[in-house]
């Protein structure tokens, strides 16, 4: 009888530290859940309305139609001149910005990165990164006056000058943490083997930096593909816009075509999706590697 109940009472704190972390660990699932579903409800509601017919949109609000047609989407493509001139707009904006931020801000941050110890390259990546610091409502209307004296508002040259400036300071910060990763010594050993400054960083330096650029490729394709901020201020003619300007025709005249302007939404997010999802194993590689040293 002893032994049974010293028994019982030794298992009694173990059955209950067992229950309390059982508690613990329903109420963590539930509240990922609630993340979850909240994460997902405004997909749902955007493909729920994009598949409605137009005669359903006030019936069932939130249970998808019987009836889910593609017509929203081909009235989008083929019928709004906006959805074509935003789409090809944003590829034109997007493609050489990206482009040009990857090349010189991974040249700038190998540099930088290398020649930390010096007091002028301290300087000029404080500079080069002091953008993080000055909020873009400070430089809205210099920015558009110089803008609109060289005559490149509305234009796709302008937005791409423009958007590449104001992401190079957070694109720099994030690679030079990460070239401060790259051992010194692949460098060296292609010094010896006869490579130039040029060569050493396009055929060692650059290849290593495929996570990071991969990172930035997807973060930078991101922002500027869904940049509004600028692009309201200088891209002002109806042939310089791009989609998400163009979505806004939605809050205006075109309050009441619900469901198609879910079908915009849908297709001005399908590239980025694509691009993410191709992207996916490199982010979050680059994002850590890059977090290692400032």
């Amino acid at each position: 009888m002893t032994a049974t109940r010293k028994n019982a009472q030794t298992q009694d704190p173990l059955s209950r530290m067992h229950r309390i972390k059982a508690r613990h660990e329903r109420i963590r699932k539930a509240f990922v859940c609630l993340f979850v579903l909240i994460v997902l409800a405004p997909f749902y509601i955007a493909i729920l309305y994009a598949f409605k017919p137009a005669t359903e949109i006030t019936a069932n609000r939130l249970a998808f139609s019987s009836n889910p047609t593609l017509e929203n989407f081909r009235r989008v493509i083929f019928e709004n001149d906006l959805f074509r001139i935003g789409f090809t707009n944003s590829v034109i904006n997007t493609i050489p910005c990206v482009l040009i931020l990857m090349a010189f801000t991974s040249m700038a941050a190998w540099v930088l990165a290398r020649y930390d110890h010096l007091l002028r390259y301290k300087v000029i990546y404080a500079v080069l990164t002091l953008g993080l610091l000055v909020p873009f409502q400070c430089f809205v209307l210099p920015l558009y006056l110089n803008w609109y004296n060289l005559g490149l508002v509305s234009t796709n040259v302008g937005f791409i000058i423009a958007r590449a400036g104001l992401q190079i300071s957070i694109s720099l910060t994030a690679i030079t943490g990460f070239v401060k990763t790259v051992p010194r010594e692949l460098e060296q050993a292609a010094s010896i083997d006869g490579c130039n400054r040029f060569q050493t960083f396009w055929k060692v330096v650059f290849p290593l930096m495929t996570p990071i650029n991969t990172t930035q490729l997807v973060l930078n394709t991101l922002f500027i593909w869904n940049d509004y901020s600028t692009a309201i201020i200088l891209l002002r003619e109806k042939e310089s816009k791009t989609l998400t300007l163009a979505q806004i025709q939605y809050f205006n005249g075109k309050t009441t075509e619900l469901n198609e302007a879910f079908a915009f939404f849908i297709l001005a997010m399908i590239p980025i999706l694509i691009l993410y999802l191709s992207c996916q194993r490199y982010i979050i590689s680059g994002i850590t590697a890059g977090a290692v040293k400032g």
